[in-house]
């Protein structure tokens, strides 16, 4: 226990290992762009704080520890060295609560509330300082030490208890806008601080406590003031995630606030100009004139092109905000010199309200999206939330919930559109079409519930629900003695890159007793060329097994046609879109009959979708595609139906 109850073993090695942290959180931090200078301000205050507190620390310990120092370090001088070393560690607790309050853009409204957390400080302060003239709360021991008068000086702990409450308080309420690496990080600086007073009475030292500190200032300028989640490097503006934290932290604090936002039209295109490089001397010029006015740390730069700008305690109807957009837009109307050349950018402002008009980072991604689907028109007037129509947005919420509960609540029923062979002049395959009816709704499109279904995460027990259903069609009904070869399902993307989607297909088919050539599975060709390695790689298993696929929408891509032909794809499925054109122009007629001696050039069997007429069928029949799908033959039936259909025209 000696070597815990006798720290002078240990004080000098914990000191200057602190400050050694203490000094690489320094380094850290001033080379770190400045963002938040308010926040990167008191943190610098508080590693200055720190630093003295070691140093003070570190000369108090060599005091006591070292004997030939007394020449240098008198028993007076090393009185006033103590007494600032507690007086440096008494501000620490205020500094962290205004490091804290920065963080969260918590600024006392009223001068009173300024002096009020000024004062427990201010006690602490003024307790030390009479130390120097009476020994009212403390004295010191004949070898150096600080001993307290009890019960009086126990006191100088209530300002600190103080500052933990309301610390404690306001970590409560805000730390959940943090990510949670920030929250630990911020958590354990408090924890360790509060602990320091039972390990000071512990160990009747403080080295440990500051050496403890110091780590979690070095953990902190790794999380809170590193600049990379919060700061555009190209900009200079704040982030996407640096707006979504300040609107959270604003709207926990029930303030009211106005997001002024400039859209630069054509901002992606002009990214690629020659000579334009990043387009950061662009970017820097603009941010350099709209964060005149706002306040530091509240211009913002999305990815979509878009700056925005918060104004706090302004309502969007306001004279500033109206002032403000006036002078950009006039700034606007002059060219902007980037390199040596010209260039004129088109804005279109927007102002969005808090809370009265958004509530909450939720709605403000909901009407963000709406504005950038929006047509934004140059030399528009200011564009605001009614002008919006929000009723699309309540639209896909609703569809979302609906595609999100649409198989337990029996919502999708697979229908099934016949196919038509020219060469035997039957319908020997179909194509299995997923239908989803809403109560309220009616039917709702694939075309919109399938990337809803992409999105909400549903879209793979979607799929697994159409091949099971497709696979007990062909097993349960005499859709096989009735002519019907094969049928064809659609591959989403998302089934695609999944790795054991051969060995969910099998099993499904094991459980039906379905052959491998009764199913055909529909890729796209417009699908990722990142994922198109995996997507390969299960094509060539389930080929390996016996089953075909289909290229779907062909034509309609952009994909490389060479590398199209070398996949194990049996049919081309001619787009619906160019069969229609053919028919209205010779141009795109042409483009149709090139594009059939093209897959007939690969040996590949061609399948031509939407054909709605008579006089479409006998065209294409001429042109020798092997499958004809379309309303002129039939529209997609529900499986009760589509089986009386292939007994009518099969049997």
């Amino acid at each position: 226990m000696e070597i815990l109850t006798n720290p002078q073993n240990h004080s000098i090695v914990f000191s200057i290992a602190s400050l050694l942290l203490i000094c690489v959180t320094f380094i850290i931090h001033i080379s770190e762009e400045n963002y938040y200078n308010k926040q990167r301000s008191v943190f610098g205050g508080i590693i200055g704080v720190a630093f003295m507190i070691n140093i003070m620390g570190l000369l108090h310990n060599i005091f006591l520890s070292v004997g030939p120092v007394e020449r240098f370090i008198g028993y007076d001088e090393n009185k006033y060295i103590v007494i600032a070393e507690k007086i440096f560690t008494y501000i620490l607790p205020y500094f962290s609560i205004k490091y804290v309050m920065s963080i969260f853009k918590i600024e006392p409204s009223k001068s009173f509330r300024k002096i009020l957390l000024l004062l427990p400080m201010l006690y602490s302060v003024f307790f030390f300082i009479t130390g120097v003239f009476y020994d009212y709360f403390f004295y010191f021991s004949p070898e150096g030490e600080l001993e307290y008068n009890y019960y009086q000086g126990a006191t100088v702990n209530f300002p600190v208890i103080l500052y933990f409450i309301f610390a404690f308080y306001l970590l409560v309420r805000y730390s959940r806008t943090l990510s949670s690496e920030k929250a630990i990080a911020i958590w354990i600086y408090f924890f360790l601080m509060l602990a320091g007073i039972p390990i000071r009475i512990l160990t009747k030292s403080s080295s440990i406590f500051e050496f403890s500190v110091s780590i979690v200032l070095l953990i902190c300028v790794y999380t809170f003031q590193n600049p990379s989640e919060y700061m555009d490097r190209d900009s200079g503006a704040g982030t996407r995630n640096a707006l979504s934290f300040a609107i959270s932290t604003n709207l926990i604090q029930k303030k009211e606030f106005t997001l002024l936002g400039i859209h630069i039209d054509r901002y992606s295109s002009l990214l690629g100009e020659p000579g334009m490089e990043t387009g950061s001397d662009l970017l820097v010029q603009i941010s350099q004139y709209l964060q005149q006015f706002c306040q530091a740390g509240n211009l913002f730069f999305l990815e979509t092109g878009d700056y925005i700008m918060l104004f706090p305690n302004v309502a969007p109807d306001e004279t500033i905000i109206q002032k403000t957009e006036e002078q950009i837009r006039k700034r606007f109307r002059d060219n902007w010199n980037v390199k040596g050349k010209n260039l004129r950018l088109f804005e279109t402002p927007f102002a969005l309200g808090f809370p009265e008009e958004i509530d909450s980072l939720e709605r403000f991604a909901e009407v963000k999206g709406v504005l950038d689907k929006t047509l934004l028109k140059q030399s528009r007037e200011i564009i605001r939330v009614s002008d919006l129509n929000m009723k699309i947005v309540e639209h896909d919420k609703k569809i979302d919930n609906i595609v999100k509960h649409a198989l337990e609540d029996g919502l999708l029923e697979v229908f099934y559109q016949p196919i038509y062979e020219p060469k035997t002049g039957r319908f020997t395959s179909c194509e299995a079409l997923l239908r989803l009816k809403d109560p309220q709704l009616g039917f709702i499109s694939p075309a919109i519930f399938m990337p809803i279904a992409e999105r909400n995460g549903t879209i793979l027990d979607i799929d697994r629900f159409v091949l099971s259903s497709v696979c007990e069609m062909l097993s349960t009904t005499p859709a096989r003695d009735l002519g019907l070869e094969y049928a064809e399902v659609n591959l989403s993307v998302v089934d695609c890159i999944q790795a054991n989607l051969s060995d969910n297909v099998q099993a499904t088919m094991k459980k039906y007793q379905i052959n491998p050539s009764e199913l055909n599975f529909e890729i796209t060709e417009t699908y990722e060329q990142g994922i198109t390695a995996v997507m390969n790689e299960n094509i060539e298993k389930l080929s390996d097994i016996g089953i075909t696929f289909s290229m779907d929408d062909f034509g309609t891509g952009y994909s490389n046609l060479a590398r199209i032909a070398t996949l194990p794809v049996k049919f081309f499925k001619l787009d619906k879109s160019i069969i229609q054109a053919a028919f209205d122009s010779e141009i795109s007629y042409m483009v149709m009959l090139n594009l059939i001696k093209i897959i007939k050039s690969l040996k590949k069997e061609i399948v031509a979708e939407g054909v709605e007429t008579g006089e479409q069928a006998r065209q294409i029949i001429k042109l020798g595609c092997d499958h004809i799908q379309g309303f002129f033959y039939a529209r997609p039936l529900p499986k009760d139906k589509f089986i009386e259909f292939l007994r009518d025209h099969n049997g």
